[in-house]
């Protein structure tokens, strides 16, 4: 009996000194595998540079490149729902009708929350009339500075994909006529159709782009300098420009333009690695503010 007690007794003490070792083991396998998903911590980085030749030069990884507005064009695909003169009868087609209006009010809820998330992350309230007013003033300048062939006065209202496309429209006018452009009425208030907060690297949370529908009864005459003869045009003209309004100062850059989705588009889809590769040719296209809208495929 003594023996039998010895027995259970030195296993009992041997089954308390393996309990702790297969504790630690299973830590040490919890720790690792928690440290290999992550992967982008503070510490694994810590890690890794404690690994590292310290005879290498280390670069400073705090400086960041400086973030130009003049650059920034339209660079994302910008939903437009179609609007109401542009929708075909509910009776001919009631599943275009119903999945354009589903998408405008999609559309109206994201904005709102754009607008919650903005304030809340950078403590600003916005200045939507004074960035209203702004925008027609931009919007303005640039079409008197195009008719007048004077692109360099309105160098710093535009990026440079806007600025680009006016010197290359410009330099297509026949030498001998003379542009008199201006605004005879608008024929609705300018609308907010869309707005997306951008973060700048390195930068507080300060520039938003804003989109805006601008429908208007517009002028524009033709004098030819060498026979005198002048032609007028009146025309009803919608535009939807896309300006970036940098918060501090309520500025507004005017970055390209848009056109309005065709009904019962789908909502764009997010951004892939293939799509990246086409930023500047969508920067360069939406810069050109006088091209045609894309013919229909229908």
């Amino acid at each position: 009996m003594q023996a039998v007690g010895r027995r259970s007794s030195s296993l009992l003490l041997k089954r308390r000194e393996v309990l702790p070792r297969l504790l630690n083991f299973q830590q040490v396998q919890l720790y690792n595998n928690f440290n290999n998903k992550r992967l982008l911590s503070t510490s694994k980085i810590f890690l890794d540079e404690a690994k590292s030749d310290d005879s290498k030069p280390k670069k400073d990884k705090t400086k960041l490149p400086e973030f130009n507005p003049k650059f920034m064009g339209v660079a994302s695909q910008i939903f437009i729902p179609a609007s109401k003169e542009n929708l075909p009868s509910i009776f001919s087609r009631p599943i275009t009708v119903l999945k354009t209006w589903i998408r405008r009010i999609y559309m109206f809820g994201l904005n709102t929350f754009k607008i919650g998330l903005f304030r809340i992350q950078s403590g600003i309230k916005p200045s939507f009339l004074l960035w209203k007013n702004n925008a027609i003033e931009n919007y303005i300048e640039v079409n008197k500075a195009f008719a007048a062939r004077d692109v360099s006065k309105i160098k710093n209202q535009v990026s440079i994909w806007v600025e680009r496309a006016l010197i290359m429209r410009s330099q297509t006018l026949p030498k001998h006529i003379k542009l008199d452009w201006h605004i005879i009425r608008f024929n609705e208030i300018p609308k907010l159709m869309s707005l997306d907060p951008i973060m700048a690297p390195g930068m507080p949370l300060e520039y938003i782009q804003l989109v805006y529908r601008f429908n208007t009864k517009q002028e524009l005459i033709k004098i030819n300098t060498e026979t005198n003869e002048s032609e007028k045009q009146v025309k009803d003209i919608i535009d939807y420009l896309v300006f970036l309004c940098d918060t501090n100062t309520n500025e507004l850059m005017l970055s390209g333009s848009i056109f309005e989705n065709k009904p019962g588009a789908p909502l764009p889809k997010p951004v892939t690695a293939d799509e990246k590769k086409e930023v500047l040719t969508r920067m360069r296209e939406c810069g050109d503010i006088f091209r045609l809208p894309p013919q229909s495929k229908e």
